[in-house]
């Protein structure tokens, strides 16, 4: 088989698995590799300014805003907060294709230094004028922090894990788009679960009690649980995958680099990092699920409540009055305490959705199995891979522009 190495190393980056290709090539095109991820951190943090500027305000100016303006504001804070979490990765993304499509080096090199004269310089520069970052904070420290950040990005890039955040976005993305599939098979069952504890008033009064810090405690606590169950759940997966085998004549490989009638070769065990780069993409792709399934919960709960619940009836239940609710500094049209117990019980959610992936047979086929058959279809690329140039130590040593994006 003649395969195209830089296509196949492009493909496994794709995937998230970095580790597969031999370590003297997976630094090559780094730089290049570097810039969508650049141009993510100048956007997020040209957004993220804005926002603080937006919300770093005294009590009563954000009071009078609210009173003045009320829903046109939230829906702007909403609005802004929702840009900082898409316009960056559409953005990186965008940049990564058009240095694909660029073909003369030298508009590639200036692209990139561009970029990186950008967020060195101009950013900060340009927050201090503008007035996003006071002059207070000195400019050569910024700088200097700038500098620090893209000599860690490049690192992250070398070892992979670029690739792997790359890879969790998009999967990110894809699960968005399947919410409809969470949103009928999974959610109707759960809420038949966690219904009945929305309308205890003792949960009312035990969550809305807590402190803001004390709230994110437990619910940090409560994810710790749930990554320690997926990291064992995904630990007896990973012995499964050792001994998978694919049947000869299988077409999975077909539209990849390696579509090809040649007979695929035996399973080689995988090495330590292997079997790392593989468990982190499950665990990412399982998490996702788990994220994009409390975040519809939460919704859910949060309209469901504004619907059912009066005033009173939350002051009610939660025993005093509550506050107007806040959601990581943003400002919104609910009470406080119907913020938090839709936050506790949308990660109480995650933790059963998690739970169920793991030991119902219908969850495990609709959410956690497709999971599985994505990573046999990876490991029997790895097998060809390793089988056509199974003499890394000849591996050609690439310089940082040598290859493609992934």
């Amino acid at each position: 088989m003649d395969l195209d190495r830089r296509a196949a190393d492009a493909w496994f980056r794709r995937r998230g698995l970095p580790m597969v290709i031999h370590r003297r090539r997976r630094g090559a095109g780094m730089l290049r590799r570097s810039t969508p991820g650049l141009v993510f951190l100048c956007l997020l943090d040209l957004l993220l300014a804005g926002l603080l500027k937006l919300l770093d305000v005294p009590e009563y100016v954000l009071e009078a805003r609210m009173r003045d303006s009320g829903l046109a504001y939230v829906l702007g804070v909403l609005a802004l907060t929702f840009a900082v979490v898409v316009v960056p990765v559409v953005a990186g993304r965008l940049m990564a294709k058009l240095l694909r499509a660029l073909h003369r080096t030298r508009v590639r090199l200036a692209v990139m230094v561009v970029t990186i004269g950008f967020w060195v310089l101009v950013l900060p520069l340009g927050e201090r004028l503008t007035g996003l970052v006071p002059w207070d904070d000195p400019l050569w420290l910024a700088v200097l922090t700038n500098l620090a950040a893209l000599a860690v990005l490049m690192l992250l890039v070398r070892i992979g894990v670029g690739s792997i955040l790359t890879w969790a976005a998009r999967s990110a993305v894809a699960q968005i788009r399947a919410i409809g599939t969470l949103a009928s098979r999974a959610l109707p069952l759960l809420l038949l679960v966690v219904m009945f504890s929305f309308f205890t008033a003792e949960l009312w009064q035990a969550v809305e009690r807590l402190s803001p810090g004390r709230l994110w405690l437990v619910v940090g606590f409560l994810v710790v649980i749930g990554a320690v169950f997926l990291a064992s759940m995904l630990s007896d997966e990973m012995k499964e995958l050792k001994s998978w085998t694919l049947e000869p004549g299988a077409a999975v490989l077909r539209g990849t680099p390696f579509d090809d009638d040649t007979p695929l070769p035996g399973r080689r065990a995988l090495a330590r990092t292997e079997r790392l780069n593989i468990g982190l993409v499950l665990f990412f792709a399982q998490a996702v699920q788990i994220v994009a399934f409390g975040v519809l919960v939460f919704a859910f709960f949060i309209v469901f409540g504004v619907l059912i619940l009066r005033p009173e009836v939350v002051t009610e239940f939660a025993g005093r009055e509550s506050a107007p609710g806040t959601l990581l500094g943003v400002p919104l049209p609910v009470s406080s305490a119907l913020i938090n117990v839709s936050l506790f019980l949308a990660v109480f959610s995650g933790l059963y959705f998690a739970a169920s992936t793991a030991t119902d047979a219908r969850y495990r086929r609709s959410f956690f199995e497709p999971l599985l058959e994505d990573v046999k279809i990876s490991l029997a690329a790895r097998d060809i891979y390793l089988a056509h140039w199974a003499d890394v130590r000849r591996a050609e040593v690439v310089t940082l522009e040598a290859e493609d994006i992934p």
